[in-house]
Parts: C-alpha cells; sequence; structure tokens
C-alpha cells in the first residue's frame, strides 16, 4: 500500500490582491504563493481555492475584457494572473450572492523574461464611447529588460487549449526593471513608466497601428519621453495617475508617482506624454553612449535631458523601503487639486499622502505652478505583524473607498480612505475646545493639527474629564465649576451636516454647578453605565452626581484630603425593569489613617443610604484600582508600587479597620496596578482576575482559598503577557458582544485600543502621551463605537469613532520567517472540546500559540488560530519542545536564552501562559546560542508531572544536563552535569537509552555525531523508567555539577548536519535520518556497544543519498514504522521499514521509505526508494512538524502508527495530508 502527499492549507505572504463586486456581493481574489483563494469579504470565508501555476508565485491579477457565451454561472468574469514568467487566464462565477467558483482558462504560459505589470485595453476608458471595438481583446505585457509585449484573444471567448499568444510590439531603454506600470491612453497608444535598479525612471510610448491584428502585425514604434533620475537608490514602485481636468484651463494633466530605497516618494510631471497624433522621439535617445553613470547620487546630467524640474514634490516616510506608491483619488476645483496617494513599504505599514497642487496658465513657468506643491503624510496604518506589505489594492464604491492590504504575515486588512466620495469627518471626529473657554467648537479629521482658539483670560480651566453616560461627559475646574458635555450621535447625522463645521454644533456644554469648596484640587471619577459620578476635594468633602437629574449633592464628608476615587463595582446586574440590583461599591483614597474607605451604596437613587467601611491600608501603599467581589465579600485593592491586597469584608468591625487578609507585592514589578477586573467564569473554589499595570504586562490571577474556613488566601498569577503596544496599559473590559478581551493604553505619544483575543488595532489616537489629563469610556465602547477626551496644548481634544476604521479579513501568522515549530502530542482543552496546538518561533523573536484544525481551512483565521503571543526571548529563536504531559513548553534561543512555559485552560478566557522558569545563564551578556535541546520525563515521590530531565546544546560545543522542577513560586534549573565535545557548534542533542544505561546522541557543524554515556554522572540521583526516569528517594543535586564527556563519533556528513530525528529499532539499535548543508540525506544505524560504555565500541552502517535535495537539508521527519516482516524460513530475520518526509531550501518535500535489514551489515542492510517529490510554495525551509490527526489513540497500532500530517514552515506555512492509496 503507497502514501501520497495532498496539499491542505497554506499561510504564505500575500503577493497579489484584487477586490471586485458581482451580484450584490464583495469578493476578493488573493494570491498565496502559486495559490489563487476567492474569499467573501464580508466574513473572510474562503470560498474556492486553486492552483493557478506549477511553481511562480501570484504577483498581480488583471480583469479582462472578455465575454463567455457557454458559462453555466449567471455571472462570469475572466482576468490574467501573471508571476515570475508564467501568466495565465482563470474564470470567475457567480451563480449567487456569497458565493462563487474558480477555474482555469488557458495553460500555464511562459514569457521570455520576469513579468512586471500586465493590462487590459477597456474600452470606454479613453471617453471613446464606443464599447465593443476590434480592440477589445488587447492585453500588453512589460518584462525585466523594459521589453512590451501584447496578446490578442478571440471575442467570443471559452477556453483556451493551446498557450496564450504573445508579441514583442515594443523596447524601451534596455535597462533592468524593478518595476513598471502600464496605462491604455487609446487603442492605439500604451504609456509605460518603468523603474530602474539603477534609480532611474523611463517613461515612454509603445503606438500600435489601428485595426485588427496591430499588436501581431509588428508594426509598431516607440517614443521615449523622459528619463528622470534624482533617487538614490533602485526604484521599486512607480504609478501613472488618471487625467486631471482643470476647469479653468483647457489643458489636462498627468502625474507619476514613484517610490525607492532611499524611503522618498516623488511626484513627476508627465503631461507631456499623451497626444492623439504621438510624440516625438526623446532627443540623444539614439546617440546613446555605451557607458553612463547611474541613476543614484548627486551626478551631472549626461547626454539625455534629466528634467529635474518636472519633479513637482518629494517626501520621506516609512522607516525602510517603500515597495508601492499609487494614486487613490482626485479632487479638482477651479483653482487647486487634491490628489491622495497610498504607500506600502517594508515597515508593514500603509501611509496615506496628500498632494495639493495650485491651477496656472499652460504658458506661465511650469516651475512658478508647482512652487508651493506639498507632499504631506496624513495618516499612518500598522495593522500587520513582521514585516513587508507585499499587495495593496484600492476598491472604490458609491459612498466609500477601501484600501485591503495583503502583507507577508499571510492576513489581509482593509481600512477606508478619505475621499472626495466619503466625507473627511464620516466615521471618526476630532473636536478640540479651548479649555479656558469651552463654547466655540472647531472640528476635524483625525488627523487634524489645528491650534487652539484664542485663549480668555480666565484662570479658571478644566482639568479633569468623566463620561457619565454614552454620549455625556463631565468637566471640572480647578475652582469647582462643573460642566457638561452632551456628544451628538454621529451616527444620526449625515455626511454632508457633519461637513458644515460651522453650522452644526456636534457637542454643546452647559453648566452644571459650582461646588462649594475652597480647594483648587479634586478628584473625579464615574460609572457610566449607572450614569453617577463622584467628586472630592482637598478638603475631604465628597459630591455625589446623578446624570438623569443632572442634582449635585453633597455625600458626605471626611476628615482628611481626598487623593483619589474609585468605582469599585465589578459588573452591574439589572431586574426585569432593567433596573439595576447591583450595589454600588466605591473607594475612596486619603491622606492619614486610615487612609482608604469603602462605600456601599444598595440603591443609586438613594446615595445617603450608604455603609461605610473603613479600610486599615498603610499610607504608603497608595490605592489606585478596586474592584469588589460581592459573592465573596472581597474587595480587592491594587496599588502604585505593584503591591495587591486582599480584605474579607465578612471580618469587618464596626469600631476597627478592615485589615488585609493577602497582600502580595512586586505583582507588577514596581510599577502601578491601573485596573482589576474580574472574570465572569470563575474557579469553584475562588476567583479569578485580570489585572493590568504600567510594567506592559496584564495578567491572571487564581485567588482563593482551601475548603476549610479558617485556611488563608493564596494568590497564583496564572497568565502574563505583554502586548504589543505599553508600557503603559490602563484598563481592561470584555466586548459585550464577542466576548473578546479589550485593552486600552499608551505607547509613546498615542492612545491605543487593543484587541487582544484577535490581535488587531481597535483605533490608535495622537494625544502626546501618558501623562496628558484623560478620559475613556469603556462601558459603551464596541467596535464601532470608541471615545477618548484628551487636553493637550491648552485645548480639550474629543476623539469618536462611529464606524469600523479598519478590519482584519483574514488572520495570518508570523510576519517573519518562521525558524522552529513544536506540535503537541496532548490535546489542550479549549472551548469545552480538545484540540492540536502547536508552537512557532519567528525570526521576529516571538512565539505563537495556535490551534491546529484543518476543519477550520475556510474560515478566517484557517487552520492555524493563534490563541497567544509569547514575547519575551531577545534573541533568535532555535529550538521549542512540549513537556511529555504537554503542559509546558521550553523554547531556547540566542543569549543563552531558555524559558519554560506554563499552559492551562482559563474559563470565560482561554489559554492562559506564563513564563514559569528562566534558565540561568553562564553570563550575564553570554551570547551563545542554545541550539538544541531534549527532555525525558521525570518520575517523583509527589507524582508530579511536571519534573523533567534536560540536555542542552550550545554554540560554544558545550552540553549541559539539567533538572527542571516546578514549585508553587515557580520553575527552578538545577545543573547536574556538563562537558565539551571539541571547538565546534553543537547542532542537534538527543537522550538515548541502551538497557540501564542513558545516553546522548550529538550533531554538530563538523558532520559528525557523537555519543555521551552519562549514566554515572545520574548515577544516586535517578534511575530507568519505562517511560522516563525515577527520581531515587533522598537524593540531591551535586554541589558542583558532573562532569561528561563524549566516548564515540561518527562522520555521517560532509559538512554541518541541520536535522536529526531518531528512532529506536532493537534493543539498542537506533535509526538516525539527519539532512545536512551537503544538500544529502544520511540513514544511519547505531548500535550502541555493549559492557562498560566508556571502553565498547558503537556499531554503524550509514547510507548517504548524495544531492537528496537541490539545497540544504533543513527539516526531516520519521512519518511511520511499519511492523517487522518476519522471513519464509523463520530465522531470526526481520525488516523494519520506515516512512520520512524531507525538505529543504529548494522547496521541494520529499517522501521516502527506508528498509533496514537485521541480517545484513554495512550499507547492504539498508535501503532507500524515493516514493514522492512535490512542490511547496514555502520558501526557506527551517522546520516540519508532523501529527496523527485523530487526537483519541485508542485504536493506535504500536507497531505501525502512521502521521498523517505534516506542517511545513519557513516564509510561511504549509500543511499537507499523507493519504494511503
Amino acid at each position: 500500500m503507497s502514501c501520497v502527499f495532498e496539499h491542505l492549507d497554506s499561510c504564505l505572504p500575500i503577493t497579489a490582491i484584487r477586490v471586485l463586486d458581482i451580484a450584490d456581493s464583495r469578493f476578493i481574489l488573493s494570491g498565496y504563493g502559486p495559490y489563487l483563494h476567492l474569499l467573501d469579504e464580508a466574513s473572510g470565508t474562503l470560498l474556492d481555492r486553486i492552483q493557478i501555476f506549477e511553481r511562480n508565485n501570484i504577483h498581480g491579477i488583471e480583469p479582462a475584457s472578455l465575454t463567455s457565451t457557454k458559462s453555466t454561472g449567471d455571472v462570469a468574469s475572466f482576468f490574467l494572473a501573471w508571476g515570475g514568467q508564467s501568466f495565465r487566464l482563470f474564470g470567475l462565477e457567480v451563480d449567487r450572492p456569497g458565493s462563487g467558483s474558480l477555474s482555469v482558462a488557458s495553460p500555464e504560459s511562459a514569457a521570455p523574461d520576469w513579468i512586471l505589470d500586465a493590462n487590459f485595453y477597456h474600452p470606454g476608458s479613453d471617453g471613446d464611447d464606443n464599447r465593443n471595438p476590434p480592440t477589445a481583446n488587447r492585453a500588453c505585457l512589460i518584462t525585466a529588460h523594459n521589453v512590451l509585449f501584447g496578446l490578442e484573444l478571440e471575442e467570443d471567448f471559452v477556453t483556451y487549449q493551446k498557450d496564450l499568444p504573445l508579441h514583442q510590439i515594443g523596447t524601451g531603454l534596455r535597462s533592468v526593471l524593478y518595476s513598471a506600470d502600464l496605462s491604455w491612453l487609446s487603442p492605439t497608444q500604451i504609456l509605460v513608466a518603468a523603474g530602474t535598479v539603477f534609480g532611474e525612471i523611463v517613461v515612454w510610448s509603445c503606438f500600435l497601428p489601428t485595426g485588427p491584428g496591430s499588436i501581431s502585425s509588428g508594426n509598431s514604434s516607440v517614443s521615449i519621453h523622459h528619463l528622470f533620475a534624482g533617487h538614490e537608490g533602485s526604484i521599486f514602485g512607480v504609478h501613472i495617475s488618471p487625467e486631471i481636468h482643470w476647469k479653468n484651463i483647457n489643458q489636462s494633466r498627468r502625474f507619476l508617482a514613484s517610490c525607492s530605497d532611499d524611503r522618498t516618494i516623488r511626484i513627476w510631471d508627465i503631461s507631456d506624454c499623451f497626444s492623439p497624433v504621438g510624440s516625438k522621439t526623446y532627443k540623444g535617445v539614439t546617440a546613446r553612449p555605451a557607458t553612463r553613470s547611474t541613476g543614484f547620487g548627486n551626478m551631472s546630467r549626461d547626454d539625455l535631458d534629466m528634467d529635474p524640474e518636472v519633479c513637482i514634490a518629494k517626501a520621506w516616510g516609512h522607516t525602510s523601503r517603500i515597495w508601492s506608491a499609487c494614486f487613490v483619488d482626485m479632487t479638482v476645483s477651479e483653482q487647486t487639486a487634491c490628489l491622495k496617494l497610498v504607500s506600502r513599504g517594508e515597515d508593514a505599514t500603509c501611509q496615506v499622502w496628500e498632494l495639493r497642487l495650485q491651477s496656472g496658465s499652460p504658458s506661465k513657468d511650469q516651475s512658478l505652478l508647482y512652487k508651493n506643491t506639498v507632499l504631506q503624510n496624513i495618516s499612518t496604518h500598522a495593522y500587520h505583524t513582521g514585516k513587508n506589505i507585499w499587495s495593496m489594492t484600492v476598491h472604490k464604491s458609491s459612498n466609500s473607498t477601501t484600501l485591503y492590504s495583503g502583507g507577508a504575515d499571510g492576513s489581509i486588512h482593509s481600512f477606508m480612505v478619505n475621499t472626495s466620495e466619503a466625507p473627511s469627518n464620516y466615521g471618526t471626529r476630532v473636536e478640540t475646545y479651548d479649555i479656558y473657554d469651552i463654547s466655540p467648537p472647531r472640528t476635524g479629521p483625525i488627523t487634524s493639527t489645528a491650534g487652539p482658539a484664542r485663549r480668555q483670560q480666565s484662570e479658571d480651566r478644566l482639568n479633569r474629564y468623566a463620561f457619565v453616560s454614552k454620549t455625556c461627559i463631565v468637566g471640572l475646574s480647578a475652582h469647582g465649576k462643573l460642566k457638561i458635555a452632551c456628544i451628538s450621535d454621529l451616527r444620526s447625522v449625515s455626511p454632508q451636516q457633519i461637513d458644515q463645521e460651522e453650522d452644526t454644533l456636534p457637542i454643546s456644554w452647559d453648566n452644571i454647578a459650582v461646588l462649594d469648596s475652597s480647594g483648587s484640587q479634586f478628584s473625579i471619577a464615574s460609572q457610566p453605565d449607572l450614569g453617577i459620578a463622584m467628586i472630592g476635594d482637598a478638603k475631604g468633602t465628597i459630591w455625589w452626581y446623578r446624570n438623569d437629574t443632572r442634582d449635585v449633592f453633597t455625600f458626605t464628608r471626611l476628615e482628611k484630603k481626598i487623593t483619589s476615587i474609585l468605582f469599585a463595582s465589578s459588573q452591574t446586574k439589572y431586574d426585569r425593569n432593567m433596573e439595576p440590583t447591583s450595589p454600588v461599591a466605591v473607594v475612596t483614597v486619603s491622606l492619614g489613617t486610615p487612609s482608604t474607605n469603602l462605600f456601599i451604596i444598595r440603591d443609586k437613587n438613594s446615595p445617603e443610604d450608604f455603609t461605610k467601611i473603613p479600610l486599615d491600608q498603610p499610607s504608603h501603599l497608595l490605592t489606585t484600582s478596586a474592584v469588589l467581589i460581592e459573592h465573596k465579600s472581597w474587595l480587592i485593592l491594587g496599588g502604585k508600587t505593584g503591591h495587591l491586597s486582599v480584605f474579607d469584608l465578612r471580618c469587618d468591625s464596626d469600631s476597627q479597620p478592615v485589615v488585609a487578609e493577602l497582600t502580595v507585592f512586586n505583582l507588577h514589578s514596581k510599577d502601578t496596578i491601573t485596573s482589576i477586573t474580574p472574570l465572569l467564569q470563575s474557579h469553584h473554589q475562588g476567583q479569578r482576575i485580570l489585572t493590568t499595570g504600567r510594567d506592559g504586562y496584564y495578567c491572571i490571577h487564581s485567588l482563593s482559598r482551601t475548603e476549610e474556613l479558617e485556611s488563608s488566601l493564596t494568590l497564583q498569577t496564572i497568565h502574563k503577557i505583554a502586548p504589543p503596544f505599553g508600557p503603559y496599559i490602563e484598563g481592561a473590559y470584555f466586548d459585550k458582544a464577542t466576548n473578546d478581551l479589550i485593552l486600552f493604553g499608551f505607547k509613546g505619544t498615542e492612545f491605543i485600543i487593543w484587541n487582544e483575543s484577535t490581535q488587531t488595532e481597535r483605533a490608535t489616537i495622537e494625544c502626546g502621551g501618558a501623562h496628558r489629563i484623560w478620559a475613556y469610556n469603556p462601558y459603551h465602547a464596541d467596535g464601532e463605537s470608541e471615545a477618548f477626551a484628551w487636553t493637550k496644548a491648552s485645548t480639550f481634544n474629543l476623539f469618536r469613532k462611529t464606524a469600523l476604521l479598519h478590519r482584519a479579513v483574514t488572520f495570518g501568522n508570523h510576519g517573519r520567517e518562521i525558524k522552529v515549530t513544536a506540535i503537541s502530542e496532548v490535546p489542550f482543552e479549549y472551548g469545552g472540546n480538545r484540540h492540536r496546538i502547536i508552537a512557532t518561533g519567528g525570526e521576529d523573536t516571538m512565539i505563537r500559540i495556535s490551534l491546529l484544525d484543518e476543519t477550520n481551512s475556510t474560515k478566517s483565521y484557517g487552520s492555524l488560530r493563534c490563541l497567544r503571543n509569547l514575547k519575551k526571548h531577545n534573541a533568535g529563536i532555535q529550538h521549542l519542545q512540549w513537556s511529555p504531559c504537554g503542559k509546558l513548553l521550553f523554547s531556547s534561543a540566542g543569549a543563552e536564552e531558555f524559558y519554560a512555559w506554563r499552559l492551562r485552560s482559563i474559563p470565560g478566557f482561554g489559554m492562559g501562559t506564563i513564563c514559569e522558569g528562566e534558565c540561568p545563564k553562564t553570563a550575564a551578556d553570554s551570547d551563545l546560542r542554545i541550539t538544541s535541546f531534549d527532555m525525558l520525563r521525570i518520575f517523583t515521590a509527589e507524582e508530579t508531572e511536571d519534573s523533567v530531565l534536560l540536555c542542552l546544546a550550545y554554540s560554544n560545543s558545550t552540553v549541559k544536563v539539567f533538572q527542571y522542577v516546578t514549585a508553587a513560586s515557580g520553575g527552578s534549573f538545577n545543573l547536574l552535569a556538563k562537558g565539551k565535545y571539541t571547538t565546534n557548534c553543537l547542532t542537534q542533542i538527543n537522550f538515548s537509552r541502551s538497557g540501564s544505561r542513558l545516553s546522548l546522541i550529538t550533531a554538530s557543524t563538523d558532520g559528525h555525531i557523537a555519543t555521551w554515556n552519562i549514566s554515572n554522572s545520574l548515577r544516586g540521583i535517578f534511575c530507568l523508567a519505562d517511560d522516563g526516569l525515577k527520581q531515587l528517594p533522598g537524593s540531591k543535586t551535586p554541589i558542583e555539577p558532573r562532569v561528561i564527556s563524549w566516548q564515540h563519533r561518527h562522520r555521517i556528513h560532509q559538512s554541518s548536519i541541520k536535522t536529526m530525528e531518531i528512532a529506536s529499532l532493537f534493543g539498542d539499535e537506533y535509526l538516525i535520518v539527519a539532512g545536512g548543508d551537503d544538500n544529502a540525506i544520511s540513514i544511519s544505524r547505531l548500535r550502541l556497544g555493549g559492557g562498560n560504555f566508556d571502553e565498547a565500541r558503537n556499531s554503524l552502517s550509514t547510507l548517504s543519498l548524495p544531492q537528496a535535495h537541490a539545497s540544504a537539508v533543513s527539516a526531516i521527519s520519521v512519518l511511520e514504522r511499519h511492523a517487522p516482516l518476519a522471513s519464509i524460513d523463520r530465522e531470526n530475520h526481520s525488516i523494519s521499514r520506515f516512512l520520512i518526509a524531507s525538505s529543504g531550501n529548494d522547496q521541494r518535500l520529499k517522501l521516502w521509505l527506508a528498509e533496514l535489514d537485521s541480517t545484513k551489515s554495512g550499507e547492504d542492510g539498508i535501503s532507500v526508494s524515493l516514493l514522492q517529490d512535490v512542490y511547496t510554495a514555502v520558501a526557506d525551509m527551517s522546520s516540519m512538524g508532523c501529527f496523527r490527526r485523530a487526537i483519541d489513540d485508542s485504536d493506535r497500532d504500536e507497531q505501525s502508527f502512521l502521521k498523517d500530517r505534516l506542517v511545513l514552515c519557513g516564509v510561511g506555512v504549509d500543511m499537507w495530508s499523507l493519504r494511503r492509496e
């Protein structure tokens, strides 16, 4: 019975994208390697997938002006896809909204050179009313040496059975190009903009004869218009704008945008490049000398006029190379024109630019015409992870312009661009008011930089804010003046009304009261869902404010200054009439003793009926956050120095303050705990809470006591993660609609609202940073509605979002190369089901934990659904491996970093992760890499599953053996033994057992494997057990690590061994499968020597497969071991058969069958045959993981256990199945 590979799913860089509206539905065509995906734009669901090219990646998709009379679908469209030298036609059929199918419409054809751009002539696009001319099915392609090819297709199109006919129709300057853009100006003129490797831009036209067959006639002519220079790097993107028709002059204009690795975007005037008759050949082209200077730098002009004056604008952008810049929109009035551009770059951002032009008479000097032209950056959109946005497209509808970007992380994001069709203030709005006089409003888009209005002479400015409802915010001045701002709902206002900034007042301010206080320092807090606020002053007076009646009255008076007020209610409960039934809990912080008081108000409508509970909190432990767990009667306070205190209110006394039952210090290092949020689904013995801090982390803690009533409270941190923004994380809440965890806080000068569950941004507001006076309303926030207020430069600013600004259409993976992967053999409980989980480590030093489920391949997150991102490593990740119990993940990296991560399933939250242990380094500034490690389970007297024996291989040829032990306070690493190989870097290490002996097998860069005996080093500490090691009673870790040494080594490769896998055979025999830098695969049979292991010789037989791959072999997996086959004569004879998968940088996935005959010695006992050789789209292959699809292994056959799923990792992820035939 043979086995074959079948491709299941992939997450690859998106190199092409196209959006289209058909049959009342919006679809996305995206290129993932050689595969074309058809997606439903609304849900991100994969509708269909086909392989377009055998090997080349799809680099572009262009709609074709073709019709089909034999299509069975209601709507049929055809497209041209290209990539590398390949190009092909494919069709899309839509039979109903939200459903479609793809099909190839021609064979894969090849151009003579790399294709950079392609374009179909679309009738009517040039103003010609003839919608069906004989030139309707024309297309052109330009290649990497500035050669233009034409393509002419049949009018009544069904499918092509032969290669598409390609004809060379023109050649510009024969330069090597990195970019090009084509534009049909008329049925007979094709305008070409070509960006060269040496920083020049060639603008030229190809003129075709009229009539049918003009492309294949060979009678075309070429005219060179411009040769632009000025960029100081290679030209990575060029784009030709549409025609701009000025209203006050008769001349039309056209511009060219270019970008380069010099990080500049330049705009050039190419208005003289189109003419109904044609243009004159540029002077000096025919007399061009054989050698010229490159386009780089500040060189003198040569025989070709460089026309520097036509570079009308230049601007710096992005933090690295810019891949493309394209025109999005243009607005033309009688005097000015405004052009919008969008660029994408290596820094994984899209940036929006605005170019403003002044109109003028064509007879005037051109330099004066563009004298005041400015190219300004409007906004930056960073939604992708890692590096590189490889594709981008703009889609315009009747009321919006949406940009779609595809990144190296395999995700597609969309965001709206402000254009003439979409009013600039629609969806987001920033309003600015002078804090001395907040009556005159000034509004603008989110990027508004308008200065403050003229300041009044009053010193009574607003310096405190708090939201009291979804549409109301109160402001408080230093002299006690309380105002309220009523915010109109932008979703109920038309875009036209919003544009009329002076006529439509979106916000109005009213005076509420002037507080009777001689102090000038106030504190304010609110609970917007109840519509209440409390205010405290320096004299100890506390006021109560009700938003429904706008009443303010004195709540109580304390003896000391109120420094802060905190609402501690965890979650408001409502009755059938939607009246709140939960009490209101408020914590006040004062100077003096007691410094903290708890007020419990049973009914918000009767605040005078309250209970006051003084708390014994030391004055130096300043409280910054609070929450009341009502059903437990626990009050939890977080402090400014990172401490957390728990008060049991059942122990309160009428005469004495309540003493904290538990205080934990340094919970967030020594930084402020900014918020405490209880999880809705609590542990049956305790409570789980989520805390955020200004140390850049959010944590989940388990707070519990044993069943004994007198037992003390204990707190254990079970989840600790640093999101990608920070370090000031100011709060957290769970979205009411999706239950997603939302974090908000500051990064630099920006306020960020972050969806931790989906790893996406909700909003980013430039506000000046965390040290501003600010207020945010999380109670009424959702994906389409946000409100944030802050003070900056003596202005009150209000940001409002009333639409979904951007959206992740599909979710991706690492944005950088994946270096290593590990798949857990133990299923993980998530959402009530058991799942496979996979850990991947990227070049970005990030570890991603994902659910592995191929049944989700059509969903927006694909077969890999990321649950957690672990960011702690600062150097490149080298190896990942799961513990035998599946609860621990170990990771190694450069700088001698080695961490132990614990995973838990947390009800109401999902997967909890925390770095439980960190292996000590030899030196704080160590630059050693821990290249590989292996582990064995240790059975202890406590019967814990979390103790393991670890062997670590270092880049300085050192081997170390540790015991990892888990404790309540965290994990610890105990060094047991260490040794030295030679001077070569060790690349692989594995444990192996031989009878009662335990040994190590290492591989290194010298092409050798070595065996190490470590039994004597572990004597008195462990003894061998069936599935690991058993710790001996009373054993202790040696004070000084014991010394181990290697005994034997064997050469199996000519150079470095990059990958190795070991499987047991019979008794002391092992199968070693390795791949190396020499492009070879070695199959070795190793028999460990008997008797005294130090003196006995090993027996090694190796069969080498030279040139097994066309490049280095970087990934190998043993998929199956077949049952031994007994011989006919029943002698002591058996054959072991193994299925082996291998891959490398040649992007080939190969399946091998290895047979080992125990009756034959040496290479004669090993035979290998190649079963299958397929292409994988994953470049820079680094690792391979394999697993069995069936999670329930009750039917497992120990003699034949097929791992029928493979995950290939490198630049992207590829998933394959192994099917028996």
